[in-house]
Protein backbone atom coordinates (compact mmCIF):
# COMPACT_ATOMS: atom_id res chain seq x y z
CA UNK A 1 0.00 0.00 0.00
CA UNK A 2 1.24 3.75 -0.20
CA UNK A 3 0.42 4.16 3.43
CA UNK A 4 -1.56 2.80 6.14
CA UNK A 5 -3.91 4.84 5.88
CA UNK A 6 -6.91 3.92 2.85
CA UNK A 7 -5.58 4.01 -0.60
CA UNK A 8 -5.97 6.87 -2.50
CA UNK A 9 -7.73 7.13 -5.40
CA UNK A 10 -4.42 6.98 -8.13
CA UNK A 11 -3.71 3.98 -6.71
CA UNK A 12 -7.03 1.96 -6.65
CA UNK A 13 -7.50 2.81 -9.66
CA UNK A 14 -4.44 0.99 -11.17
CA UNK A 15 -5.47 -1.66 -8.55
CA UNK A 16 -8.26 -1.35 -10.90
CA UNK A 17 -6.54 -1.15 -14.08
CA UNK A 18 -4.46 -4.36 -13.15
CA UNK A 19 -7.84 -6.42 -12.15
CA UNK A 20 -9.74 -5.87 -14.99
CA UNK A 21 -6.72 -6.37 -17.63
CA UNK A 22 -5.50 -9.90 -15.56
CA UNK A 23 -9.43 -10.65 -15.54
CA UNK A 24 -10.16 -10.11 -19.40
CA UNK A 25 -6.68 -11.67 -20.31
CA UNK A 26 -8.04 -14.81 -18.27
CA UNK A 27 -10.94 -14.61 -20.20
CA UNK A 28 -9.55 -14.16 -23.49
CA UNK A 29 -6.86 -16.58 -23.37
CA UNK A 30 -9.33 -19.31 -21.68
CA UNK A 31 -11.74 -18.81 -24.96
CA UNK A 32 -8.24 -18.88 -27.22
CA UNK A 33 -7.32 -22.62 -25.66
CA UNK A 34 -9.90 -24.14 -27.84
CA UNK A 35 -8.85 -22.58 -31.28
CA UNK A 36 -6.48 -25.15 -31.21
CA UNK A 37 -9.76 -27.79 -31.41
CA UNK A 38 -10.87 -25.68 -34.09
CA UNK A 39 -7.40 -26.51 -35.66
CA UNK A 40 -7.42 -29.94 -35.46
CA UNK A 41 -11.29 -30.09 -36.77
CA UNK A 42 -10.57 -28.19 -39.71
CA UNK A 43 -7.62 -30.37 -40.77
CA UNK A 44 -9.12 -33.51 -39.49
CA UNK A 45 -12.16 -32.68 -41.94
CA UNK A 46 -9.41 -31.47 -45.04
CA UNK A 47 -8.10 -34.97 -44.27
CA UNK A 48 -11.03 -37.02 -44.29
CA UNK A 49 -12.25 -35.49 -47.44
CA UNK A 50 -8.97 -36.26 -49.15
CA UNK A 51 -8.36 -39.75 -48.20
CA UNK A 52 -12.24 -41.04 -48.31
CA UNK A 53 -13.36 -38.63 -50.76
CA UNK A 54 -10.40 -37.30 -53.12
CA UNK A 55 -11.70 -33.96 -52.43
CA UNK A 56 -8.95 -31.68 -51.39
CA UNK A 57 -10.09 -28.53 -50.12
CA UNK A 58 -8.64 -25.32 -51.02
CA UNK A 59 -9.85 -23.24 -47.84
CA UNK A 60 -8.70 -25.78 -44.83
CA UNK A 61 -4.79 -25.04 -44.67
CA UNK A 62 -5.57 -21.40 -45.24
CA UNK A 63 -8.06 -21.41 -41.97
CA UNK A 64 -6.00 -23.38 -40.31
CA UNK A 65 -3.26 -20.96 -40.73
CA UNK A 66 -5.73 -17.71 -39.68
CA UNK A 67 -6.79 -20.12 -36.96
CA UNK A 68 -3.45 -20.24 -35.57
CA UNK A 69 -2.60 -16.77 -35.87
CA UNK A 70 -5.80 -15.64 -33.88
CA UNK A 71 -5.33 -18.62 -31.36
CA UNK A 72 -1.56 -16.95 -30.77
CA UNK A 73 -2.59 -13.19 -30.28
CA UNK A 74 -5.34 -13.60 -28.51
CA UNK A 75 -3.45 -16.33 -26.07
CA UNK A 76 -0.16 -13.69 -25.82
CA UNK A 77 -1.73 -11.99 -23.29
CA UNK A 78 -2.76 -14.60 -20.96
CA UNK A 79 0.63 -16.50 -21.76
CA UNK A 80 2.38 -13.46 -20.00
CA UNK A 81 -0.52 -13.15 -17.12
CA UNK A 82 1.00 -16.87 -16.23
CA UNK A 83 4.71 -15.87 -16.73
CA UNK A 84 4.98 -19.11 -19.33
CA UNK A 85 6.97 -17.05 -22.17
CA UNK A 86 10.56 -18.13 -22.40
CA UNK A 87 12.91 -16.40 -19.47
CA UNK A 88 16.42 -17.39 -18.77
CA UNK A 89 15.89 -19.16 -15.62
CA UNK A 90 19.67 -20.43 -14.93
CA UNK A 91 19.96 -17.03 -13.69
CA UNK A 92 16.79 -15.57 -12.46
CA UNK A 93 15.45 -17.82 -10.00
CA UNK A 94 19.13 -17.27 -8.44
CA UNK A 95 18.33 -13.37 -7.64
CA UNK A 96 16.87 -11.96 -5.16
CA UNK A 97 13.04 -11.23 -5.38
CA UNK A 98 13.83 -7.18 -5.61
CA UNK A 99 16.22 -8.03 -8.78
CA UNK A 100 14.01 -10.44 -10.33
CA UNK A 101 11.22 -7.53 -10.17
CA UNK A 102 14.31 -4.84 -11.27
CA UNK A 103 14.86 -7.27 -14.44
CA UNK A 104 10.72 -7.47 -15.37
CA UNK A 105 10.67 -4.08 -15.04
CA UNK A 106 13.54 -3.53 -17.50
CA UNK A 107 11.94 -5.79 -19.20
CA UNK A 108 8.85 -5.25 -19.69
CA UNK A 109 9.52 -1.49 -20.64
CA UNK A 110 11.47 -2.10 -23.61
CA UNK A 111 8.88 -5.06 -24.27
CA UNK A 112 6.11 -2.28 -24.05
CA UNK A 113 8.23 -0.13 -27.07
CA UNK A 114 8.52 -3.37 -28.91
CA UNK A 115 4.51 -4.17 -28.52
CA UNK A 116 4.00 -0.10 -29.29
CA UNK A 117 5.70 -0.67 -32.78
CA UNK A 118 4.25 -4.19 -33.94
CA UNK A 119 0.78 -2.36 -33.11
CA UNK A 120 1.38 0.54 -35.28
CA UNK A 121 2.71 -1.63 -38.24
CA UNK A 122 -0.62 -4.20 -37.80
CA UNK A 123 -3.13 -1.11 -37.12
CA UNK A 124 -1.82 0.45 -40.69
CA UNK A 125 -2.20 -3.29 -41.93
CA UNK A 126 -5.67 -3.53 -40.82
CA UNK A 127 -6.08 0.00 -42.28
CA UNK A 128 -4.95 -0.95 -46.02
CA UNK A 129 -7.21 -4.27 -45.50
CA UNK A 130 -9.93 -2.25 -44.78
CA UNK A 131 -9.46 0.63 -47.73
CA UNK A 132 -8.28 -1.98 -50.47
CA UNK A 133 -10.79 -4.33 -49.53
CA UNK A 134 -7.60 -7.06 -49.17
CA UNK A 135 -8.12 -10.56 -49.88
CA UNK A 136 -5.25 -13.36 -49.24
CA UNK A 137 -3.41 -14.34 -52.89
CA UNK A 138 -4.25 -17.64 -52.16
CA UNK A 139 -7.06 -19.56 -54.88
CA UNK A 140 -9.50 -19.31 -52.19
CA UNK A 141 -9.16 -15.87 -51.85
CA UNK A 142 -10.58 -15.02 -48.57
CA UNK A 143 -10.98 -11.07 -47.46
CA UNK A 144 -7.92 -10.79 -44.67
CA UNK A 145 -10.16 -7.87 -42.66
CA UNK A 146 -11.63 -10.20 -39.94
CA UNK A 147 -8.19 -11.85 -39.29
CA UNK A 148 -6.50 -8.72 -39.10
CA UNK A 149 -8.80 -7.39 -37.12
CA UNK A 150 -8.88 -10.21 -34.09
CA UNK A 151 -5.09 -10.22 -34.32
CA UNK A 152 -5.35 -6.48 -33.62
CA UNK A 153 -7.28 -7.19 -30.85
CA UNK A 154 -4.98 -9.80 -29.29
CA UNK A 155 -2.03 -7.32 -29.74
CA UNK A 156 -3.38 -4.43 -27.97
CA UNK A 157 -4.14 -7.10 -24.98
CA UNK A 158 -0.72 -8.30 -24.61
CA UNK A 159 0.26 -4.27 -24.97
CA UNK A 160 -2.39 -3.70 -22.05
CA UNK A 161 -1.26 -6.86 -20.32
CA UNK A 162 2.80 -6.04 -20.75
CA UNK A 163 1.27 -2.41 -18.73
CA UNK A 164 -0.15 -4.53 -16.46
CA UNK A 165 2.81 -6.53 -15.15
CA UNK A 166 5.31 -3.78 -15.82
CA UNK A 167 2.75 -2.14 -12.52
CA UNK A 168 3.18 -5.40 -10.77
CA UNK A 169 6.66 -5.37 -11.08
CA UNK A 170 7.50 -2.13 -10.41
CA UNK A 171 4.91 -2.32 -7.30
CA UNK A 172 7.42 -5.50 -6.37
CA UNK A 173 10.11 -3.26 -6.69
CA UNK A 174 9.17 -0.89 -4.30
CA UNK A 175 7.80 -3.35 -1.75
CA UNK A 176 3.92 -2.59 -2.51
CA UNK A 177 0.99 -4.70 -3.06
CA UNK A 178 -1.32 -5.19 -6.10
CA UNK A 179 -4.28 -6.99 -4.84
Amino acid sequence: MLSKEKPNIFYRSIQGYVHTIDKLSTGVGKFAMYLVFVMMAILLFESVARLFFNRSQMWAVEMTQFVMAVYYTLGGAYVLLIGGHVRMDLIFHRWSPKNQALSDVITFAISIFYMGVLWFGGYKGLVYAIKYKQVSYSSWHPSMIPVKFIIQIGLTLMFLQMISELIKSIAQLTGRKIK
